[in-house]
Parts: C-alpha cells; structure tokens; sequence
C-alpha cells in the first residue's frame, strides 16, 4: 500500500467472523482482530486485519448469499443513508502489542429503480462487498454522496490505518 509508505504482502486470514454480534463496533473490531491473530506470529512484521459491515436501520448487512439477497439488500438502501462500519487490528508480532480501532462513514443512496439494481447485480460485484456494493467500482454509481472517509467504504479506512501504523513507531 504505497499510500501507506509501507510494502505490504497480502495474506488470506484463517479465522471464522462472528456473524452472530448485533453491534456493528464489537463485531468488526472482534472480526479484525481475529483475523489478525490467525496469520500467526510473522517476526519482525506489523500484521493487520480489517472488517466491514454496513448498517442500516440497526440491521447489519455482511455480504449477500447470493443475487436475489444482493437484490434485496440494494432495494433496502435505495434512497436512504446507511453506515459503514470498518474495524482495523493491527498486531506488533515481535511483542504481541495489540491496537484495534474501527472508522464509520455514512453513505446516502441514490433512489434506484428494479432495472438498476438488476444491471448492476448481473455484473457480480456485489456478491463479494458487504452491503452488496463497491463503491471503488460500479456501484460507485449507485452513491449520492458521503459523509467521512471513502477508504473506509472502499474496506480499509487508510487515514485509520495510518495513524495506527505511527504507533509502532
């Protein structure tokens, strides 16, 4: 991540998310810190792990289990703002020091018609994006604006990240 400063290698966590915590904080700073945790000790590297959830009406949506939940999830938030909750742990493997934080941005939508959502979920980029969006790809398209960080809605809120880093220093 150059816009970090740093060289990163990107490893895919071993770790189970709790998908049961209603609490968007505790749940993607608990499944950040998992993650972290499952990549093991890695000595002499700053290890992180991020979680994104979006929050709606005190529903929290994780990524869809398929197109039609994509599709509903997309008719939930037309029109209407929601949050989008990131939490970050980043772990000093040399001492096991341990800071874990989360960032919130709020996301209004655009209203979007049945043709809408049905286009943009055939293109599957929702499939894989909590919330059934990208906002860094097409479904940029489907936001009206926002209020706090991009990067956080992109899934790794580097203004965060950047200030958690400058700890270990």
């Amino acid at each position: 991540m150059w816009e970090l400063g740093h060289d990163f290698e990107v490893v895919i966590p071993d770790a189970v998310e709790d998908e049961d915590c209603r609490d968007p904080v505790e749940r993607v700073e608990g499944n950040a810190e998992r993650k972290a945790r499952s990549l093991g000790r890695r000595s002499g590297h700053l290890i992180i792990g991020a979680d994104t959830v979006v929050l709606l009406d005190g529903e929290i949506l994780g990524k869809p289990d398929g197109a039609v939940e994509a599709m509903e999830m997309l008719r939930k938030l037309s029109g209407r703002p929601h949050k989008v909750y990131t939490g970050v742990s980043v772990i000093n493997s040399d001492t096991g020091e341990v800071v874990t934080c989360h960032e919130e941005t709020t996301v209004w939508f655009k209203e979007l018609d049945d043709e809408t959502i049905d286009e943009y979920v055939k293109t599957g980029e929702p499939l894989d994006k909590a919330g059934a969006y990208g906002i860094q790809g097409k479904g940029g398209a489907l936001v009206e604006r926002i209020d706090g960080s991009y990067s956080n809605v992109v899934g790794l809120p580097l203004e965060l990240v950047r200030e958690m880093l400058g700890i270990f220093e």
